[in-house]
């Protein structure tokens, strides 16, 4: 028996056959990217800090590096695609970089100074309706640690020809919901420039 597949095309009312090899087998899109589909829906972002951050020694409620906030009844998910960060100087003492999550708090993050912002469909500066992207924040408490990004070490930059961001993706697995809030923090201080890939959806 044979069939015949139909579909319609994005943004038309267009119908048309899905196209089959001589042998019968479907046709699919080559090296598309597996996010192409969220970022055409327009709710994919980019942040990252324009100059570093100086963070505190530990787990801090302070000054933590970039910082993610969803607020509370935003009606908003956060689904952390890709988290990074770069140092430019030595540190003081050898540093672990962080990935941290904050845990549920009624009590807003303290919105210090907005960080930059880029949709990947439109390059728009908006941020996300519900979302918060921060440069300097203080959070209601200090998050826990929940992944290894990479460490930061005492040799001088000058030793190395090239230096090379240390991150982690996790392809949207790590979703942070309403009145949680994500930050890269370092075990001892340090500066650091950080950037985040994310997708917001509704809850």
């Amino acid at each position: 028996m044979d069939a015949e597949v139909k579909g319609i095309l994005r943004g038309t009312t267009t119908l048309r056959n899905i196209l089959a090899s001589a042998l019968g087998g479907l046709h699919v899109a080559q090296s598309e990217s597996p996010f192409a589909e969220a970022v055409d829906r327009g709710n994919v972002y980019f942040t990252a800090n324009q100059a570093t951050v100086t963070t505190q020694a530990g787990l801090s409620a302070t000054t933590p590096a970039l910082t993610i906030a969803n607020r509370v009844a935003s009606g908003k998910i956060v689904k952390l695609w890709y988290a990074g960060a770069m140092g430019l100087v030595a540190a003081v003492a050898g540093a672990e970089v962080w990935a941290c999550l904050g845990g549920y708090s009624a009590t807003a993050v303290t919105e210090t100074t907005a960080a930059t912002v880029r949709n990947a469909k439109t390059g728009d500066a908006t941020a996300p309706t519900g979302v918060a992207c921060l440069a300097v924040a203080t959070l209601p408490a200090a998050p826990v640690a929940i992944a290894q990004l990479g460490a930061q070490y005492t040799g001088a930059i000058t030793t190395a020809p090239v230096g090379f961001p240390f991150g982690r993706w996790f392809n949207g697995a790590l979703w942070i919901r309403e009145g949680y809030n994500f930050t890269i923090q370092t075990s001892t201080a340090t500066t650091l420039f950080c950037d985040y890939i994310f997708e917001v959806v509704d809850e």
